[in-house]
């Protein structure tokens, strides 16, 4: 029984409020860290996009070069074809 009284004096209103508060500033710890986690990766991945982008373009550049070259090339084949 004296224990239980010895506890007693230890779960006050303002002790449990504390110990709340202590949870809930490590659940907010927590969350912060997971959303930055996810804020992280969300950036990367834009990056990574944008990145993806320009590589796309200048790839789109050289096919369109490439073509034309091909285009040239058949063409004058087939005028020498033409010629004979």
């Amino acid at each position: 029984m004296k224990n239980i009284l010895r506890y007693r004096s230890y779960l006050s209103f303002q002790n449990l409020t504390f110990f709340g508060l202590i949870i809930l500033a490590y659940q907010n710890y927590e969350s912060r860290n997971e959303l930055n986690e996810i804020n992280s990766k969300l950036e990367y991945s834009l990056f990574e996009l944008d990145e993806i982008k320009k590589e796309s373009a200048e790839a789109n550049k050289y096919a369109k070069s490439a073509n034309t070259m091909a285009f040239s090339i058949i063409s004058e084949l087939n005028k020498n074809d033409d010629k004979e």
